[in-house]
């Protein structure tokens, strides 16, 4: 018996990692996240700022990269240990063989996302035949695909055309195109400059863009301590923009180079996910939260798209052990 107790006290733990927070004073290496300029993210900067990291014994490097080819690149090679982005790009580069898993939920667009069309299309039906801007294999794809299946159609009955949400936005703006699937500022801006209207946007259509924070495997396996020391500081910094949104907005803006009514307008749209955001996101072992049935229909939609080739299960690509273990 005396043999087994610290074989007991080893397994108690190792399957610990889910107190209050970490407590050793070990030098750790810092946890490499990549990110782009969205606000969504913001509060990691608060966390960074306010020393939510520290309190949790542990260092985060936040990295910028915009490229899509570049993030890839680093995530593949183990240069970043994990990504905050949405789940269908998760789901793209996990079928290049990445191995990754979402740990986290960070923020849904509510409204922040939408499809713009000009005054004389008053309806989702009356955009057969007409051209489209959106950019594929992205959010805003993903978005267009789910709102015309709701109306009983497909990307076969428009005419699209290729180019990045912001492109897409200015080109709609302009009046060139149509129609156009984008994000803020440009959906207020459609509607501000007498363009057009907003024929369907995010708000109206949910868990439909979540960005997640999504890890490598092998980071996640050999450092489970410090993934669950992110969450929790994430938890703490989504709760302070909540009590202090001047000085979180300030900070927020800071870190990304936006004016303060930029970081207004753009928080208007979406929704962070803090501890109760997460919990009905992953949900429980018996009843699963909508990352799951989201998993499933964004693979849906990339297998028909022709954006992958192949899918996998949402519990291949889901990790709830830190969402469900943090009480």
């Amino acid at each position: 018996m005396k043999r087994l107790i610290p074989m007991l006290l080893a397994l108690s733990l190792t399957f610990s990692g889910c107190g209050e927070k970490r407590t050793d004073t070990t030098p750790v290496t810092p946890l490499k996240i990549g990110l782009v300029t969205w606000i969504g993210y913001g509060p990691l900067y608060v966390a960074q700022e306010k020393g939510y990291f520290k309190e949790q014994s542990i260092q985060v490097d936040l990295q910028r990269i915009e490229g899509d080819v570049e993030r890839r690149a680093a995530i593949a090679s183990g240069r970043l240990d994990g990504i905050a982005l949405t789940l269908d790009a998760m789901i793209v580069l996990r079928t290049h063989g990445i191995p990754l898993k979402t740990v986290m939920a960070i923020d849904a667009s509510n409204g922040g996302d939408g499809i713009v069309a000009v005054k004389d299309i008053k309806t989702m039906e009356e955009l057969r035949g007409h051209q489209v801007a959106f950019p594929t294999g992205l959010p805003s794809h993903f978005l267009l695909y789910t709102v015309l299946k709701k109306h009983g159609m497909q990307i076969a009955d428009i005419k699209p055309v290729v180019m990045d949400a912001d492109q897409a936005g200015a080109t709609f703006a302009a009046g060139k195109i149509d129609a156009a699937v984008t994000w803020e500022p440009w959906l207020s801006k459609a509607t501000e400059v007498g363009k057009g209207h907003i024929l369907a946007s995010s708000r109206e259509f949910p868990a439909t863009i979540e960005d997640v924070l999504f890890m490598r495997a092998d980071v996640i396996a050999k450092r489970p301590r410090d993934v669950e020391g992110l969450i929790r500081a994430w938890y703490k910094a989504v709760d302070f923009v909540e009590k202090n949104p001047a000085e979180a907005k300030a900070i927020m803006g800071k870190a990304f180079g936006l004016p303060p009514e930029k970081v207004d307008l753009l928080m208007t749209g979406i929704r962070y996910e803090g501890r109760a955001g997460n919990k009905t996101a992953f949900g429980t072992q018996q009843a699963p939260g909508f990352l799951y049935s989201m998993y499933d229909h964004i693979s849906d939609a990339w297998l028909a798209e022709h954006v992958i080739e192949s899918r996998d299960k949402p519990e291949d690509g889901i990790d709830p052990t830190f969402v469900r273990g943090i009480q």
